[in-house]
């Protein structure tokens, strides 16, 4: 099917990156697995907090910072600093998911201008990406670091499209509610992976389009969709 191309930012972590490894350095620390997703929800909280008071946050210190205080409670086999700089390192050197490499082609063959908006830092990205042979497909790689407030201020995606020079259609794609209601009121059409079969939401603005995995989206006609969304608003 023909269609015309679009612009398509993307979120980095969970969104492309596949977090199991960072649960599995908690596990093997002995702080337990399920103690990396309270870790990662104070980084996100902490960001959200110091973005709606208008303060600039940085992803890396909220990271370490809130990592040595959730593991300063648990009994650890090792000194502290050493099992922080573990649960970082693997933050680090994470993967992406399955489905990310060929969505993200696809989406590339099919003409989209493809960038990342990521609240963490660009290397994050670009390290990510390249060891996935995914690199080449994007445009540029973009954070919100030293341009505006973290997302989901509507101030994010805004610059992120005065950055790029974007003009017409254009897609945020994250796995985070949070992120597609900030891209929304933003004024962007957006694109739910729900990956886990979860449901969305309703004190959120819904997405555009839901797919279940990103090697599906490339069959949707972007343009169309967000000329639809535009027109129904």
């Amino acid at each position: 099917m023909k269609v015309q191309p679009v612009t398509v930012f993307f979120d980095v972590n969970e969104t492309l990156s596949d977090l199991s490894t960072v649960a599995d350095a908690f596990e093997h620390v002995g702080a337990g697995r399920n103690l990396a997703a309270a870790w990662f929800a104070t980084v996100l909280r902490d960001g959200f907090a110091l973005t709606s008071a208008a303060t600039e946050a940085s992803f890396g210190k909220i990271a370490r910072n809130n990592a040595r205080d959730l593991l300063s409670k648990v009994d650890l086999d090792r000194s502290l600093e050493n099992t922080v700089d573990t649960v970082l390192t693997a933050f680090a050197t994470v993967g992406v998911h399955a489905d990310v490499a060929d969505g993200l082609w696809a989406l590339h063959s099919a003409g989209h201008r493809l960038f990342t908006l990521s609240n963490g830092p660009t290397s994050t990205a670009e390290r990510l990406l390249r060891d996935a042979g995914a690199l080449d497909v994007f445009d540029d790689l973009l954070t919100v670091d030293g341009h505006s407030l973290w997302k989901p201020a509507p101030a994010a995606y805004l610059d992120a499209v005065s950055r790029t020079g974007t003009e017409g259609p254009t897609y945020l794609v994250a796995v985070h509610p949070w992120d597609i209601h900030g891209a929304s009121t933003a004024g962007l059409s957006t694109v739910w992976i729900n990956r886990q079969g979860t449901h969305y939401p309703d004190h959120f603005r819904p997405p555009t389009i839901t797919v279940p995995a990103l090697t599906e989206l490339a069959q949707f006609d972007l343009s169309d969709l967000a000329h639809a969304a535009t027109v129904a608003e």
